[in-house]
């Protein structure tokens, strides 16, 4: 029967999950990863593509999974990798609070308020369900690694983060640290405990020694390396000036809102104040007792990222006075871990706050009082202190019921606004306006069907789905940055452009992103068609809608052939 309830509630835990992260394919970040995959396996898959030639920085995920793009269709893949990682992540959700809470609903509750806080209280972008990429895969691993932590068992979660890290270097590498902040902290208090706590305690806080936990360290090192050497060589035969520049461009220009607090604070505080509200809850939560073996482990664990994340941002305030170090620094994603950890936290301890009962041991307090030197409690007394703890217990449960009510609130609206979505034809979140309709799939299926496989098109810098439908290359879009110092470097003279404002006497001579093909020159145009061999340029004939334009110069567009033209987009031949 143990085993029908859990099944069934994984069950239920990936419905909640499928329907929180199913858009319309791809998704956020799939055209990125699985264009990579598919390129991997297929070099011929949208061949002399700039993004797509770089090195590969996931290879085991390319390599584990980009098989299917052999076989099926990049949907059909998508659709696979989906379902796969939310059953993944449902499982190891399970799996990892059931020393929490064994009643059956509450695995569900805690998911669903995870999902809440992930969504609404997180600070630097990170996410766990979704779309189908490396960090999906590596977040299934660590949430089977913290419930094996929860048991105690070290070696098989230093093992399960070692695979997380080779899927994905980062989010797996940055939990292996904490883990370990963890245990240097807990091995500090270990002996204070043994003095004061309870064998009750001893047994919430138990702490492998270090030789008993060397076979996973090994094992989890060992692991690391096919994500790690590749990682390591992405910047080899380069010159430092060049690394140096496109660290800067990197963490700077393209992924502020990920890797820089001050940025963060300065575009969007309310991210960052909900975050601070969550911390407090959290604070709150991890002063009250513990119930369950392991826990004290968990709770140090979640603490050990905050403290990552606290030295991240000690790393940003250096950045007026050392640009460079500072940059070179904050590349690793120091908020990656905590902007997770925090809200899945406080998702399961505020659960078990409000389904853990209050009993307040009645007569241990009255003959406590009893034992006092003035005088020994009359039988009356002794009834109304009974009854005094009595009403503060069901006050307390009150109020704990109360919670409750408002986190199955909570993760109601979750639900109900999820499912909103339904009601109207999804749209893939990988694009915006106009690249979300139909008339993009018709220019990219016009474009599929009437040009060659190696034709180089100039294409809108917000779009990330070019690729994906089209199948074709492009000279470069601000989504797909490759992960090396040198593609990073001539991403970003590709961005310059193609995006950057244009002086007719001067086309290489830029003066700040108008991202308009409207107003470039035709001196600008030709100078693309010779730079890189671009033969078409499609144009989103919204593109100044919204937008300030910087330089008004004569619109030279007109002057090259147009080839395909619908309400949203037209396709002009270069040579």
């Amino acid at each position: 029967m143990k085993l029908f309830t859990n099944f069934l509630e994984i069950a239920l835990i990936f419905l909640l999950f499928a329907l929180y992260g199913a858009y319309a394919v791809p998704d956020t970040n799939e055209a990125h990863y699985l264009g990579k995959a598919a390129h991997f396996w297929n070099p011929n898959y949208v061949q002399s593509d700039f993004f797509l030639d770089s090195p590969d920085a996931h290879g085991v995920f390319y390599w584990t999974f980009g098989w299917l793009t052999l076989f099926l269709p990049m949907n059909a893949v998508a659709w696979i990798g989906r379902i796969l990682t939310w059953a993944g992540l449902a499982g190891g959700w399970v799996w990892m609070v059931r020393p929490f809470f064994s009643r059956f609903g509450l695995a569900l509750l805690s998911a669903g308020l995870f999902l809440f806080l992930s969504q609404n209280c997180s600070f630097a972008g990170e996410w766990v369900v979704g779309g189908v990429e490396a960090k999906g895969f590596a977040f299934v691993l660590i949430f089977f690694a913290l419930g094996a932590v929860i048991r105690n068992r070290w070696n098989t979660a230093l093992i399960l983060l070692g695979f997380a890290a080779m899927f994905h270097v980062l989010v797996g590498g940055w939990c292996l640290v904490a883990l370990g902040i963890a245990w240097l902290i807990l091995k500090d208090y270990e002996p204070s405990l043994k003095k004061s706590g309870t064998s009750e305690d001893l047994a919430k806080c138990f702490l492998p020694t270090f030789y008993s936990i060397l076979p996973g360290l090994i094992l989890a090192g060992l692991l690391t390396l096919p994500a790690l050497l590749p990682a390591l060589q992405l910047n080899q035969n380069v010159s430092p000036e060049v690394a140096q520049n496109a660290t800067k461009l990197y963490v700077y220009e393209r992924l502020p809102h990920h890797l820089l607090l001050s940025f963060v604070a300065q575009k969007t505080p309310q991210k960052l104040l909900h975050f601070g509200i969550l911390l407090l809850i959290w604070h709150f939560l991890i002063a009250r007792p513990r119930y369950s073996n392991g826990e004290m482990t968990f709770r140090t664990f979640i603490y050990a990222s905050l403290l990552i994340g606290l030295c991240g941002w000690g790393i940003n305030l250096f950045m007026n006075a050392a640009p460079d170090l500072t940059a070179s620094l904050l590349r690793y994603y120091w908020f990656r871990t905590v902007d997770v950890m925090i809200p899945l936290g406080a998702a399961i301890l505020c659960v078990e706050y409000a389904t853990h009962p209050v009993t307040i041991p009645t007569e241990k307090t009255a003959e406590k009082s009893e034992e006092t030197p003035e005088r020994k409690l009359t039988k009356e007394e002794r009834k109304a202190l009974r009854r005094e703890n009595r009403s503060i217990e069901r006050m307390m449960n009150r109020r704990r019921k109360f919670l409750v009510v408002l986190l199955i609130a909570l993760v109601s609206f979750q639900v109900w606004e999820s499912s909103q979505r339904f009601a109207k034809p999804m749209k893939p979140r990988s694009c915006s306006g106009a690249a979300c309709g139909q008339s993009w799939i018709d220019l990219c299926q016009f474009i599929q069907e009437n040009t060659e496989p190696t034709d180089v098109f100039v294409v809108p810098y917000t779009v990330r789905t070019f690729h994906w439908f089209a199948r074709r290359p492009s000279v470069g879009v601000w989504k797909d940055v490759p992960q090396d110092s040198q593609g990073i470097w001539d991403w970003w003279v590709r961005m310059q452009d193609q995006f950057y404002g244009f002086d007719p006497s001067n086309p290489t001579q830029q003066y700040g992103r108008v991202a308009s093909f409207t107003l470039m020159p035709r001196q600008k145009i030709q100078y693309l068609a010779n730079e890189y061999g671009a033969k078409y340029l499609v144009r989103n004939k919204n593109d100044l809608k919204n937008r300030q334009v910087i330089l008004d110069v004569p619109n030279g567009i007109q002057d090259f052939e147009l080839v395909y033209e619908n309400k949203d987009f037209e396709l002009r031949r270069l040579q």
